[in-house]
């Protein structure tokens, strides 16, 4: 995935008043993250979910107004997904472990295409707030379903990216900028859902 964006995470950039209809979207879907995730785990961990998703929404909306990964909601992402291992795992200490090992491998794995990139291409593919919500991925997905998450956000970038340019009549560059952590972070969520949904079988 090729996209250039800020390299920082909380840089500042003005932000816009959302419309009624905005502010009515945002709510709907905040209630549907609710009612999926408690119709998915009727227990404590579908509320854990709830959060995990509302957490991402607002991530999503942040990146795609502001360019902007704000490091708070990352690190409550990511200190949730450590809660939810170790509650899972009935409050062992190994669960929790493992999740914040996976979590950072996911953040090294991103860090290095996006050090690589720079190299071989002299400029920034990925933002440091995309790196870190890999390893928001990394806690709370299996180590099976992470590259899901990616190729499911990679994807949905491409097809949104594709879209816009179309729909612009603009020609297709590789330099254009794309808020990434826009389609990974409900991409998460969405692959936290259907794993969880699988698990019950």
């Amino acid at each position: 995935m090729t996209v250039e964006r800020r390299a920082e995470s909380n840089d500042p950039a003005p932000a816009r008043a959302a419309s009624p209809t905005a502010a009515f979207a945002l709510a709907a879907t905040a209630a549907a993250i609710l009612i999926a995730s408690l119709a998915i785990s009727t227990n404590a961990r579908g509320a854990r979910g709830a959060a995990l998703g509302w957490l991402m929404l607002a991530i999503a909306r942040s990146d795609a107004r502001r360019f902007v990964v704000p490091d708070p909601l990352v690190a409550a992402a990511f200190a949730l997904g450590l809660v939810d291992a170790a509650l899972a795992s009935d409050g062992g200490f190994e669960a929790p472990a493992v999740a914040a090992a996976q979590g950072a491998l996911a953040a090294g794995a991103l860090l290095a295409i996006e050090f690589l990139y720079r190299r071989l291409r002299g400029r920034s593919g990925l933002g440091l707030g995309d790196v870190k919500l890999a390893g928001v991925a990394g806690a709370w997905l299996s180590a099976s379903s992470l590259p899901t998450a990616v190729e499911l956000a990679a994807l949905a970038a491409l097809v949104a990216y594709s879209a816009r340019q179309i729909r612009k009549r603009r020609r297709f560059r590789s330099a254009s900028r794309l808020p990434f952590a826009t389609f990974l972070a409900p991409s998460i969520w969405i692959v936290w859902l259907f794993e969880t949904w699988a698990r019950s079988f």
